[in-house]
């Protein structure tokens, strides 16, 4: 996820302070959805299994630096939020529900989603960096989301497409996990999200989802709930996987064990390369360049991969331009990549074949 600075200010505008109701309880259903912000039109979109379901009005950051830009989980939602010393009411600027964003980390108080007792700035940069809405219209948008949508903010075009950050946001998941110790249920993936319960020591519940650093489980009343990973084993078992994984943040933790409380190996860059052992679909299991056994979490890196930019690109033997076409690759097709040779790339196709493809046609 992309970084931001952010003057003082942004700490005042939206400090919820608290709340008339607890949200209900937070769901992964098969229906997937999605939130686009686009600052320069001042609109809102909410998608369902990719398409675009609602659209509505809204009003962003007075400047364009107010409002950061990224993509950022839904972390908080609440009914009838105060601010400051006002209460819920018509005077309240925040209007009558809150939806709150977890933006570096933060507990979601910080930046939302939110009605307005100010209907006519809509549609305008008028605020100190949240999202207006009207308030008929954010009570419909809380009804219809869930803890963990991923919400896209952006100033650049909109074409009916999501184009957020695909690893952020409540994923769907299978299995089971045990806490290691005793630990809290959030109704989000936050610790500004509200308890729900305590889970003892050594409690094996299944899992529903996965959404940043916490696993969603099925509690034991039947309801859905978000555990820290850190106090989680996942049982997930790693499949043998080759290529390279590649830092995608400015500074990912290497760590001794696939857990986030393990202890930290080394600390690598942006761009940094590691040889894939295995992958358990939360962990890469990758090489050191001392030639350590480690883990990096899908959070901070992805495996190095090339995709075609050509209509059509051919996949040659060898790293010649007169070599045999092995292959044919679609435009935006991704492929594993194992090196360069020259002015190729050195991809492994889905076969397991090694061959080469030229970089004026891939990146």
């Amino acid at each position: 996820m992309r970084k931001f600075r952010f003057i003082g200010i942004l700490v005042a505008f939206a400090m919820v302070m608290s709340f008339i109701s607890l949200p209900k309880e937070s769901f992964a259903s098969s229906i997937t959805k999605q939130i686009e912000v686009n600052k320069a039109t001042n609109y809102l979109y909410l998608y369902e299994n990719g398409k675009v379901v609602k659209k509505y009005r809204v009003a962003t950051g007075r400047t364009k630096e107010l409002t950061p830009e990224g993509t950022f989980p839904l972390v908080v939602k609440i009914n009838g939020p105060s601010w400051k010393d006002v209460p819920p009411g018509p005077n309240n600027p925040l209007g009558p529900r809150w939806n709150g964003i977890s933006v570096n980390g933060d507990n979601g108080r910080s930046y939302g989603i939110h009605g307005t007792n100010q209907p006519s700035s809509i549609g305008s940069n008028a605020s100190s960096g949240c999202i207006r809405m009207h308030n008929d219209q954010v009570i419909e948008l809380y009804n219809l989301i869930y803890e963990g949508v991923p919400v896209w903010i952006h100033s650049g075009t909109s074409n009916n497409i999501w184009r957020g950050d695909q690893r952020i946001g409540l994923k769907p998941a299978t299995g089971s996990v045990t806490t290691t110790k005793s630990t809290t249920a959030w109704t989000g993936p936050s610790t500004g999200s509200f308890k729900i319960t305590t889970v003892a020591a050594r409690t094996t519940l299944p899992r529903t989802g996965v959404s940043g650093n916490y696993t969603q489980v099925k509690l034991s009343n039947g309801k859905k709930g978000f555990i820290y990973n850190g106090d989680l084993t996942t049982g997930l078992s790693f499949v043998t996987d080759t290529g390279y994984v590649q830092v995608t943040t400015d500074q990912a933790n290497v760590r001794q064990s696939p857990n986030l409380s393990s202890n930290v190996i080394e600390k690598a860059k942006k761009g940094s390369l590691y040889s894939l052992l295995g992958d358990n679909g939360e962990w890469y299991q990758v090489k050191t360049a001392s030639g350590k056994v480690a883990y990096i979490s899908h959070l901070v890196a992805k495996k190095w991969v090339v995709t075609v930019t050509a209509t059509t690109a051919n996949v040659r033997a060898t790293p010649s331009m007169s070599a045999p076409v092995v292959a044919k690759v679609k435009k935006g097709t991704t492929i594993t990549k194992l090196g360069m040779s020259g002015e190729f790339h050195k991809i492994r196709l889905a076969n397991g074949t090694v061959a080469y493809i030229h970089n004026t046609v891939a990146k």
